[in-house]
């Protein structure tokens, strides 16, 4: 659902972060409010996960620790297709090259 052009918009694939934030003149940097119900992984209402705000800090800190250890690539260049389910899925999988990034030898793991 996160890739549906029908909820999303004909260029739902294009990185565009500027989406996201208030169209104003004062170019802040606030976010536009999106219906809950949009993209109903964790539900909406009295009815939301509990975990939630939970998930998005502990997603958060799980990419964020991967990312600073090691280099992720994609194999191949090509653009890949994505599958309109509940969650995020590419036909095919995606596969990568996975690099350990240099650490400094002052860094605790």
């Amino acid at each position: 659902m996160g890739r549906m052009e029908g909820l999303w918009g004909e260029d739902w694939f294009e990185f565009r972060p500027e989406r996201w934030f208030v169209d104003n003149e004062e170019k802040s940097c606030e976010l536009k409010r999106v219906c809950p119900y949009k993209y109903p992984i964790f539900q909406a209402g009295p009815r939301v996960c509990l975990g939630k705000e939970m998930a998005f800090v502990q997603m958060t800190y799980v990419v964020a620790s991967i990312l600073r250890r090691f280099e992720i690539r994609p194999v191949s260049q090509k653009r890949p297709v994505y599958v309109p389910l509940l969650t995020a899925h590419m036909a095919g999988g995606l596969n990568v090259v996975v690099k350990r990034r240099c650490q400094n030898k002052t860094e605790t793991s």
